[in-house]
């Protein structure tokens, strides 16, 4: 960084509302979207179950039913600010860490007993990622000043791409990883894909 940058780049970063910003907004909005596209793009594809237990005659359905029950529930979530409001976004970007961490869990020692459990997992996914999205411009719409609202609405959206971005690279190495992980423990279903 140039030296004639590095004093404005400190005064925005001390700057009130550009900390207001990052630590309200754009911190759930990042964790939120590392959590879902890690689910989305690394570990899910992962999920799979015997066929016989499932609505599927191949092991590639799979993976485009759990984005189509996905994509549905951020539909729902991202229509719902007229009826519901959050206005903490922590809590569901955590809960987004939880769903993150039970699929991976479900990857590695296979103890959810119905690919349908999954299915509602995967939902509540997309409730959670697209109601922190929606809520978050929501948010800066209501409460930061019209003089400030553009640049806040436009850096928020770095913390969207910048997670997506740091998912498709986690989630490269973890569907590897738990793709080897099955097959060494005797389920190969990843490989049939």
């Amino acid at each position: 960084m140039s030296h004639a940058l590095a004093p404005c780049f400190v005064a925005a970063l001390t700057h009130k509302p550009t900390n207001v910003l990052l630590s309200v907004s754009m911190l759930p909005l990042l964790l939120v979207y590392i959590a879902e596209y890690t689910i989305n793009q690394g570990v899910s594809p992962t999920i799979l179950f015997p066929l016989a237990s499932t609505p599927f005659m191949h092991y590639r359905a799979f993976y485009p039913t759990y984005n189509a029950i996905y994509q549905f529930g951020v539909f729902i979530s991202r229509s719902s600010t007229p009826f519901v409001r959050l206005h903490s976004l922590y809590l569901p970007s955590l809960l987004q860490c939880v769903n993150l961490a039970i699929l991976i869990l479900q990857s590695l020692f296979d103890f959810i007993p119905s690919v349908w459990i999954v299915f509602a997992i995967i939902f509540w996914e997309g409730l959670l990622g697209g109601a922190v999205y929606v809520n978050t411009f929501a948010e800066i719409s209501d409460n930061v000043k019209k003089e400030e609202r553009e640049f806040s609405l436009g850096a928020v959206t770095v913390s969207d791409s910048g997670g997506i971005c740091v998912a498709g690279f986690v989630g490269m190495a973890l569907e590897v990883g738990l793709c080897g992980w099955q097959v060494r423990h005797g389920r190969n279903w990843c490989n049939e894909l």
